[in-house]
């Protein structure tokens, strides 16, 4: 039995099952669709968790695990962002030499947070939180000794200061700030980074 084939022939015949059924009006084929790329993701995570010569399978499966859960539920955007940005973390974490997993994560997780934000409360402005994360992922680069990340962190923080809601946005920096560097002490020690 060669399993890859196997595997694309289950995966294409329940795809094909799932399609038939939207088409049919049936009222859990969304559900079904979010449930069956959850539990892709899963299977993509697992294995790349099991063989950490496959460490970056962890990304499509963050992404998997974000449709299924866009698919089955609210927060659709926010879901989808945020745990695939989580999965290029994690493929930092598990190949820490492989630095740049990091501006991918922390670009998806940044937008995660805003269209949150957004969510919860739209009356609040949340452009300047975009610039600031993209600023504080630049500024773990260089925090981790990439000189050269300084300058990008530096150039996005530079936005904020023509914004309007400036006043505003400096009430939120202050915590912010404060679970940014709470964070980062919390992984340097956990890690045993310097």
């Amino acid at each position: 039995m060669k399993r890859p084939e196997v595997a694309l022939g289950l995966a294409l015949l329940l795809s094909g099952l799932l399609f038939l059924l939207e088409r049919m009006g049936f009222p859990l084929a969304r559900p079904l669709w979010g449930g069956g790329m959850a539990l892709a993701g899963a299977v993509l995570l697992a294995m790349g968790l099991r063989d950490r010569t496959r460490f970056l399978w962890v990304i499509p499966g963050g992404a998997l695990l974000g449709l299924g859960a866009w698919l089955g539920g609210n927060f659709g955007g926010v879901s989808f962002l945020g745990l695939t940005g989580l999965g290029f973390l994690l493929a930092y974490v598990l190949r820490p030499s492989e630095w740049w997993v990091l501006i991918p994560g922390g670009v998806l997780l940044t937008l995660a947070l805003v269209a949150l934000v957004e969510a919860l409360w739209p009356d609040l402005d949340a452009a300047w939180l975009l610039f600031l994360g993209f600023a504080a992922t630049f500024g773990v680069l260089f925090a981790l000794g990439h000189r050269w990340a300084l300058w990008p962190a530096l150039g996005l923080l530079v936005p904020l200061a023509f914004w309007e809601g400036v006043e505003e946005a400096l009430g939120y920096l202050f915590p912010f700030a404060l679970v940014f560097l709470g964070g980062w002490l919390l992984w340097r020690g956990l890690t045993g980074r310097a």
